[in-house]
C-alpha cells in the first residue's frame, strides 16, 4: 500500500511540474520522475524531490570533501571538520543547536566517506525553514573554537587507535594501501594519527572554507514541500555560502585519476603479526568507478561472489566446509576507481586454506558461466534491497544527492535498477576475466598462522 501511495504521487508530481514549468530565478538543468535538479545563482546545485503524501521533509546537504580529494598533509581533515561543525557557530553553541533541533521533535545526522561528507536534518513538513537555516548556519558559521578542536582532535586520535587495535579493520586499511599506493583512498577516512595530530586550527578552518562552498555543494530537499517553495526556501537560507570556484584538486583529480590507480603488475601481500585468537584476511582487485558501462555487471559479480547466506563464499567456505567465523565480499562503489574486497576471519592453522578456497570462488566466475537461475537471484536481491534501503525518505534524499556528488547525476537512481536488470551471464563472465585479474591480499593474524 505504501508503495502504491508513493507510486500515485509521483505520477501526479510528474504532471504538474511538467504542466508548471520551471521556477523562475533557477536554471533547471534536469528532471527524472518526481526529482528535478536546479542551480541556483551562486553555484549551489539544488535537487527537490516533493513528497505530499509524507508529513517530513529532509534537508541534506553533500559536499565534495573526503579522502579522495585531501592532500598528504591533510588526511583526515574532512572527517576533522565534519565533527567541528556541531561544536557550535558563531550563532548557536553546542547546546542551542541540539536544542534546535530536538525542540520539534526533528533530527540532525551527516557522515563522511571516501568521496564527500553529509550533514542532513529531519523534520515536520512545517519547520523547512528551521531545518533548512540550521544547515546553512552550519555550512557557513562553524565556530572552531580551539578548545573544542583540541578536544575533537583527543577524540579523533582515540578513535584511530580503536582502528588500529580492530584486526578486520587494521586489515582493511592495510588492503588500501596495497590497492592505492599512489591514490588518496590509500588513506582511511578518518585520517592517519600523524596528520590528525599536526592539522592546526588555521588548516581546518582553510579547509572549511574552501570546500564548503555553493559550487562544491548539492543540496537535496525530499518530501512536504513543492519544487517552487523548496528552490525559495534554499535561496534565502542558503545565500551567505561562500562563492568561488571548487579547489583545484577537485577540478584535476578527475583528469589524473586513472593514472593515480594502475593495475597491479603482480599480486600484492601484506602481512601483520599481532597476538590474536583469529586470522583475518582482506583480499582485492580493482574496479570501475559508479557510471562505468561494466559497473552493474560488477556489481551483479559481487553478489554472486559474497553477499549475504546464499552467495558462494558463504556457501562454501563456512556452511559446507565450516572454515570462517564469517566470510563475505563487498563492491566500494566510489567517484574514482573502486574496488571488490573479499574478507574472512579463520582459526589461525586455517589462514591458508580459507584463502585458497576464495581464490577458487575467483577463478570459478573467471572460467565458468554463471547458472541463469543464480543470476536472476543475484540481481533480484539487489534491486529488493536497494528498493528496501530506501524507504525511508532520508535515504531517498541521500541517494539523489549521493549520485549527484558522485558525478553520474541523480536521475541514476532511478537507472541503477534497469542496469542491474539488463546484465547477463556473459556480462558476469566478461567483467570477471577483465576485473578479477590480480589480487592484493592483507592480512592481520598471529605468528603461528599458516
Amino acid at each position: 500500500m505504501k508503495w502504491a501511495v508513493r507510486l500515485l504521487a509521483a505520477a501526479l508530481l510528474v504532471s504538474l511540474l511538467a504542466a508548471s514549468g520551471p521556477t523562475a530565478g533557477a536554471t533547471v538543468i534536469s528532471r527524472q520522475a518526481a526529482a528535478s535538479r536546479h542551480v541556483l545563482e551562486n553555484g549551489l546545485t539544488v535537487v527537490v524531490k516533493p513528497n505530499p503524501a509524507s508529513d517530513l521533509v529532509v534537508v541534506e546537504a553533500l559536499v565534495r570533501a573526503g579522502p579522495r580529494l585531501e592532500e598528504p598533509a591533510q588526511s583526515g581533515a574532512t572527517f576533522f571538520v565534519r565533527s567541528m561543525l556541531v561544536r557550535g557557530t558563531h550563532r548557536r553553541s553546542a547546546d542551542q543547536i541540539a536544542q534546535t533541533i530536538e525542540g520539534i521533535g526533528g533530527l540532525l545526522g551527516g557522515g563522511t566517506s571516501a568521496d564527500f561528507t553529509s550533514l542532513y536534518t529531519v523534520t515536520p513538513g512545517r519547520y523547512l525553514d528551521l531545518g533548512m537555516e540550521l544547515v546553512a548556519d552550519l555550512l557557513t558559521n562553524a565556530r572552531f573554537d580551539p578548545r573544542d578542536v583540541e578536544t575533537q582532535r583527543g577524540v579523533g586520535l582515540s578513535r584511530i587507535r580503536q582502528n588500529a587495535d580492530q584486526p578486520l579493520q587494521r586489515a582493511v586499511d592495510l588492503l588500501g594501501t596495497a590497492l592505492y599506493p599512489y591514490h588518496p583512498y590509500s588513506q582511511p577516512v578518518i585520517g592517519a594519527a600523524e596528520t590528525v595530530a599536526a592539522l592546526t586550527r588555521e588548516q581546518l578552518l582553510d579547509f572549511y572554507q574552501a570546500h564548503f562552498t555553493a559550487s562544491n555543494i548539492v543540496l537535496v530537499v525530499a518530501g512536504n514541500t513543492t519544487e517552487a517553495e523548496a528552490l525559495e526556501k534554499a535561496r534565502q537560507a542558503f545565500s551567505g555560502l561562500r562563492s568561488g570556484p571548487p579547489p583545484r584538486r577537485i577540478r584535476w583529480l578527475r583528469t589524473v585519476e586513472r593514472a593515480l590507480v594502475p593495475p597491479l603488475a603482480s599480486p600484492q601481500e601484506v602481512r601483520e603479526t599481532r597476538p590474536a585468537a583469529a586470522a583475518w584476511i582482506a583480499m582485492g582487485y580493482l574496479g570501475v568507478p559508479v557510471g562505468h558501462r561494466d559497473f552493474a555487471a560488477l556489481r551483479v559479480l559481487n553478489a554472486i561472489l559474497g553477499e549475504g547466506m546464499s552467495s558462494r563464499l558463504f556457501t562454501e567456505i563456512r556452511d559446507r566446509r565450516g572454515l570462517a567465523y564469517q566470510v563475505g565480499s563487498a563492491f566500494l562503489m566510489r567517484a574514482g576507481p573502486g574496488h571488490i574486497r573479499l574478507s574472512s576471519g579463520t582459526d589461525p592453522s586455517t589462514m591458508s586454506v580459507v584463502t585458497a578456497a576464495m581464490l577458487r570462488e575467483v577463478e570459478r566466475l573467471r572460467t565458468e558461466t554463471v547458472p541463469a537461475d543464480e543470476l536472476d537471484r543475484a540481481k533480484q536481491g539487489i534491486t529488493g534491497r536497494y528498493a528496501l534501503s530506501r524507504e525511508e525518505l532520508e535515504a531517498q534524499a541521500f541517494y539523489l544527492g549521493w549520485y549527484e556528488i558522485l558525478g553520474v547525476g541523480f536521475a541514476y537512481d532511478e537507472r541503477f535498477s534497469e542496469e542491474i536488470g539488463r546484465v547477463t551471464a556473459g556480462d558476469v563472465l566478461r567483467v570477471a576475466k577483465a576485473y578479477l585479474t590480480v589480487p592484493a591480499l592483507a592480512v592481520v593474524a598471529p605468528p603461528a598462522a599458516r
